[in-house]
């Protein structure tokens, strides 16, 4: 026993776990939480000018957004983000609002910019500047100064003659932004404002005065807002299924791994921590999806993993050494992890750039998830594994699951057949495809009919409208909620009671709710009337074509993240596996989409999220064993169609128990996330986990059978070959 290499094991494992529980506690309570989690709202409004003729400049759009944002500040919301977008839009999130009507009617009033006598009368107003005039110049001392011309000389000259001598403050809203003294008559229309400014301040005043020339006025084109008490208890659900899920998941790793689950608990605790230190120095903001594909990320992260333990029992059981079958095993997992996870990223990249808001923290979190799954549960587990391999102590098969009975002799291993024939689960996948050719033809028709005689049930964020749910804190019957809605003057297209004890109301209206008009907060009142302050609600309003352009940037996403895969699989691999694996992601897709064509379940961006999700792991399960394929391929000697079948056959079995493996991780956590986790996320996680199971389906009876055809038909149409030929098309 070499007891430096253990000394370093047990100091490279409690010097992880001592940072790691003694840092997290800090770390939980600087990370960011999204509005979906503490309550608050999101808008995105739409810029337009209020003067005839005028026009939405980048600058107006900018002055804009930083009025907003003080607006914000000045009614004590910590750290308002406000944002221009494009050429005509303004995006705000506003967390941990006590009056949320309020602050929502105070925002979006035009920047009122007035120029106002010691009285406080409002002598001048933004709109009787000429557009763009104002401008930074310099005094004869060279300090800044503001150059500014008016619309009437003359109404200017009366003020100048009124105020000589007194201060004429200038004041954005209720703030003044200075107070210079009108020092002369002004005549000509013209006049400059001088002080002690910096450059910098001069500009935003000239900025602020030419932006009050052309005040623009806000209209909300998309919505969600969400009550405090409602973002509360989504974390807290969310959360406690996410420790069950991940208490299930390290359990079964040491169980079926042994020593090696016990290094892999390690590193997913490390992986856990590190996720949530990279979510704290990048003040990035956790969401709800977010955190749900944290837990997924979870489940994701223990395939490296286990396709790593998988192929290192494989060179165990070929008889080679410990130290022999880590090094071999490691190698040969590495190149599969990295094709496989660099699927999944591609698609959480394109996810991102057309997502919005919560859907962007779960890209986000997707994305770091993998790289950082790669860090710790591919480098350090295989350090920590090497340590304890090299010390001796782990010399015994037994210890990573590996029975002696199943050991072959070195030399009987490598006297084998080159194509392998070994099929520890003694099933013909290839040869008995068309039972699972016809099921899989069968959803597929079933679901192209249900599209065309249903469509899909499109949330408002497809087809506009507003979405309300509305947690009342105590059992609710639907002709209650039915009639406190109609009350309020409105009738829902679709109206629900869910929550553990009947306490939710989801209700859909097809029309848009006009926050103008006050119309979600007439329908919260009158619950409140009826059930208590208590109430808390979630409000999701899409304008039509805000929708019309969400629907496209979603069917967009799809083709793109889908293109991309395609063609990363052909440049890895060949074309007829990447055919052969694009089928079957759009298969597990579509099986998806028709379960909730027929069950009329909504369709929504969350819904989208999850398609792109369950499209990154089905190539990733895909590729591992197409990478398995290729491997046995480049060693083969294929004399015929029968060579193909018996190679992919045996290329199935060696994968599968990580195929069934990785599946149960994921496919738990996703269960345990639909059973346990927040009601907003509880369609996310249905589509994820029908996903996930027909993903494990699709990669043995679709992928892997189509390819076997494709192969078999270039082997007809390849003239006949010497005995003794490898067949390797790449």
């Amino acid at each position: 026993m070499k007891k430096s290499r253990i000394a370093a094991f047990l100091l490279t494992v409690i010097l992880t776990m001592a940072i790691v529980f003694t840092t997290v506690p800090g770390i939980l309570g600087g990370v960011k939480l999204g509005l979906d989690l503490k309550g608050g709202f999101e808008i995105l409004y739409e810029a337009e000018p209020l003067t005839e003729g005028g026009t939405v400049t980048r600058e107006a759009l900018r002055q804009t957004a930083i009025s907003l944002e003080k607006r914000a500040n000045a009614y004590g919301v910590a750290e308002p983000e406000v944002t221009p977008e494009g050429s005509n839009r303004i995006r705000a999130r506003i967390a941990g609002v006590a009056d949320e009507a309020t602050v929502r009617e105070v925002m979006k009033k035009p920047a009122e910019l007035t120029f106002r006598g010691p009285d406080g009368t409002r002598e001048m107003l933004g709109s009787d500047f000429v557009e763009g005039a104002a401008t930074v110049g310099y005094n004869e001392f060279q300090q800044p100064i503001i150059q500014i011309e008016v619309k009437d000389p003359a109404k200017l000259r009366s003020v100048s003659e009124k105020l000589l001598g007194q201060p004429l403050a200038i004041y954005l809203d209720e703030e003044m932004l200075s107070a210079p003294v009108v020092q002369a008559v002004l005549t000509d229309g013209k006049a400059t404002i001088s002080g002690d400014y910096t450059l910098e301040e001069a500009r935003e005043l000239a900025d602020v005065i030419n932006l009050g020339a052309l005040p623009l006025k806000l209209t909300e084109k998309y919505t969600q807002s969400v009550g405090a008490t409602l973002g509360q208890q989504s974390l807290e659900q969310t959360v406690n299924a996410g420790i069950v899920g991940s208490i299930f998941i390290l359990l079964f790793m040491i169980a079926i791994y042994r020593v090696p689950g016990i290094i892999a608990s390690i590193t997913l605790v490390t992986y856990t921590w590190a996720l949530l230190l990279v979510f704290y120095w990048m003040q990035a903001t956790l969401t709800l999806p977010g955190i749900a594909a944290f837990i997924l990320g979870i489940g994701m992260a223990v395939d490296a993993n286990i396709i790593t333990y998988e192929r290192i029992k494989e060179e165990l059981r070929s008889g080679k050494s410990m130290l022999s079958a880590l090094r071999t095993g490691s190698k040969s997992s590495f190149r599969t992890i990295m094709d496989a996870n660099l699927t999944t990223i591609l698609a959480g990249v394109v996810l991102y750039y057309v997502g919005t808001g919560a859907i962007q923290g779960f890209a986000l979190t997707l994305i770091l998830s993998i790289l950082l799954s790669i860090v710790t549960n591919v480098f350090l587990s295989r350090l920590l594994l090497q340590l304890l391999v090299s010390s001796n102590v782990l010399q015994k098969p037994e210890y990573v699951g590996v029975k002696q009975s199943q050991i072959e002799p070195l030399e009987q291993s490598k006297s084998k057949a080159v194509i392998p024939m070994n099929n520890k689960f003694n099933y013909d996948f290839i040869g008995k495809r068309k039972p699972y050719f016809i099921f899989s033809i069968a959803i597929t028709v079933i679901g192209i009919l249900s599209l065309l005689i249903f469509n899909l049930n499109y949330g408002v964020d497809f087809k506009a409208g507003t979405s309300l749910d509305i947690v009342v804190g105590e059992s609710i019957t639907r002709e209650d909620a039915e009639r406190l809605i109609g009350e309020a003057g409105f009738e829902p297209a679709t109206l629900t009671i869910g929550g553990d004890d009947s306490d939710r109301v989801s209700a859909r209206f097809d029309q848009v709710l006009s926050s103008d008009a006050g119309e979600v907060e007439r329908i919260l009142d009158g619950f409140r009337a009826e059930y208590g302050d208590g109430i808390s609600g979630e409000e999701n309003t899409v304008d039509p074509g805000i929708a019309q352009e969400l629907g496209l940037k979603a069917i967009i996403a799809v083709l793109v993240a889908s293109l991309g895969i395609i063609a990363y699989v052909s440049f890895r691999f060949e074309w007829r596996f990447a055919v052969a694996a694009i089928i079957a992601l759009l298969h597990d897709a579509f099986v998806v989409v028709s379960i909730f064509s027929i069950f009329r379940m909504e369709v929504n961006l969350p819904f989208v999220a999850a398609v792109l999700t369950i499209i990154g792991y089905s190539i990733n399960d895909t590729i591992v064993l197409f990478d398995r394929i290729r491997d046995n391929l480049r060693f083969a000697k294929i004399k015929s169609a029968e060579d193909i079948t018996r190679l992919v056959n045996a290329s199935i079995s060696q994968t599968l128990t990580r195929t069934i493996n990785t599946g149960l991780t994921v496919l738990v956590a996703s269960l345990i996330l639909f059973l346990f986790g927040s009601p907003t996320i509880q369609l996310f996680s249905l589509a994820i986990t029908i996903g996930l199971a027909f993903g494990m389906y699709s990669t043995v009876f679709v992928a892997a059978p189509l390819w076997v055809l494709l192969k078999k038909n270039s082997l007809n149409k390849k003239p006949t070959r010497t005995e003794g030929d490898p067949i390797n098309e790449h």
